[in-house]
């Protein structure tokens, strides 16, 4: 009954004091949640800050090592216009059965846009995490990325999940693309 009552809780609630946002308190006890990756979004996720974005840096090909070496990974970095805040949703899942919802408060540095031959597949968000105390302080804390990925080449980005703030080396490049 507690963890119904604690993923009601979590879904009902809009907003938190904390920066991490993680809108159901977990005991010492309950303390055994994992990411879930990914989170899928049939309809989409829209992309926090790209409508106000501008590119920074042109687009320019990465070296080998960026997913499947047959395919030329390209990234453009945009930056928003000003300083761009927003929250993003967290989704945990606890004891491999609850999915605890909650969400953290960033400002949007950067976002790449990952591409194969002209065919965008992932935007992924450089973030900074805002840090909000009940007095009203606020602060920021460490980097923070959020992944979109467009699974099928539909022009959704269907999935969602945390990440790295940059690009890795296991960039996963959906199999439309490489088609």
């Amino acid at each position: 009954m507690k963890e119904l009552v604690c993923a009601i809780a979590a879904l009902l609630m809009v907003g938190s004091h904390s920066g991490y946002g993680l809108l159901c308190r977990v005991s010492a006890q309950e303390k055994h949640l994992s990411v879930a990756k990914p989170v899928v979004k049939e309809g989409g996720w829209t992309i926090p800050g790209l409508e106000e974005s501008q590119i920074s840096t042109p687009r320019k090909l990465l070296p080998a090592g960026y997913g499947p070496s047959s395919a030329p990974v390209y990234v453009t970095v945009l930056r928003p216009k000003e300083k761009f805040i927003t929250t993003v949703p967290l989704y945990r899942v606890k004891d491999g059965q609850t999915v605890l919802i909650g969400e953290r408060k960033v400002m949007v540095d950067i976002i790449m846009k990952c591409d194969v031959n002209d065919r965008v597949f992932a935007y992924i968000l450089q973030c900074t995490t805002i840090l909000e105390e009940p007095n009203g302080r606020t602060g920021y804390s460490g980097m923070f990325g959020v992944h979109y990925t467009d699974r099928d080449g539909d022009g959704k980005f269907e999935s969602m999940e945390e990440g790295a703030p940059f690009l890795t080396s296991d960039l996963q490049i959906p199999d439309w693309v490489l088609q």
